[in-house]
This record gives C-alpha cells, structure tokens and sequence, in this order.
C-alpha cells in the first residue's frame, strides 16, 4: 500500500507546525475563498499537471514494488489587496512574504524530514515563482515540490 495518503497527511500537519496563526493551510485545492496568506499542500494549481507523481520501483528479488519515489507539488501564495509602494502596486511585499512562508516550512521539514516516521526522506526539491498584478492587489505565488523516498507499506 502507497505511503502518499499519509505522507500528504504528514506534510499538511507540518505546514500548520511552521505557520500555526495567520496562514491558511489547505489540504489540496481551496474550495472557499483564501486567506491573503496561504499554503497549499498536494495541489499543483494546474489542471493539466498531477498533483503527485509516483514512481515505483522493485527492491532486491522481489516482485511487488515496494519502493515509492514520488513529487507531491504545493504551492504558498501572498496578497495584498491594493497596497502601493510611491504609487505602484507593492509587488516586494507579497514576494518577500510568499519566500518567507517558504522560508517556515523548509525549516520545518528541515526539523522531521521523515515526517514523523511515515517515509524515509522528504526534501523540498524545486521552487517556481510567479508574481502577477490583479484587480485586487499584487500576489506572489511559489509552486514547491516536496520529494519523498518511502518504503509501500505491507
């Protein structure tokens, strides 16, 4: 059996250790609407995309696959209704603040990399970063990939 349910399950309880107050966290996609600070976990934001990739591999001489090697993808994201810097939309704000939620669940992960015993090893492995303007305000988005090694449970 996969370790990906509990990993995800893991990684959300992470996520509220390192921002206990002030940010929401979500367990996949937002089904309300979003805090101006949020981190999402198991959600790539694109349709078109997983929002985990698992490849398994055999162990030894055994047939069943038991190892997992798996990408779960997330995403931490900032706004900031209307703010302006001298009379432009304050795009350094969201982006130091989506970093900064970054930031706070790396050293997390850093603290239990083996997310309580439930895998091996997991590290965040890749970070994209989008800022963009919109009617309510600038807003930076950083998709982040946690990489996971696990043994399938029996």
């Amino acid at each position: 059996m996969s370790t990906i349910p509990a990993a995800l399950d893991a990684l959300v309880a992470l996520a509220e250790r390192a921002w206990p107050e002030d940010v929401m966290i979500l367990d996949g996609p937002p089904t309300v609407d979003v805090e101006p600070d949020v981190i999402a976990i198991g959600y790539s934001g694109t349709p078109s995309e997983p929002d985990v990739r698992n490849t398994l591999a055999q162990e030894q001489l055994d047939m069943e696959p038991d190892r997992e090697s798996y990408d779960v993808m997330c995403m931490a994201s900032s706004w900031r209704g209307d703010a302006h810097r001298r009379g432009r939309p304050d795009t350094r704000t969201v982006r130091a603040r989506a970093l900064e939620l970054i930031a706070g669940f790396r050293d997390e992960l850093g603290r239990d990399s083996r997310l309580g015993g439930t895998v091996m090893l997991a590290r965040m492995s890749t970070l994209d970063m989008m800022t963009d303007q919109t009617k309510a305000g600038p807003v930076a988005t950083v998709r982040f990939v946690v990489h996971i090694d696990a043994f399938a449970v029996a």
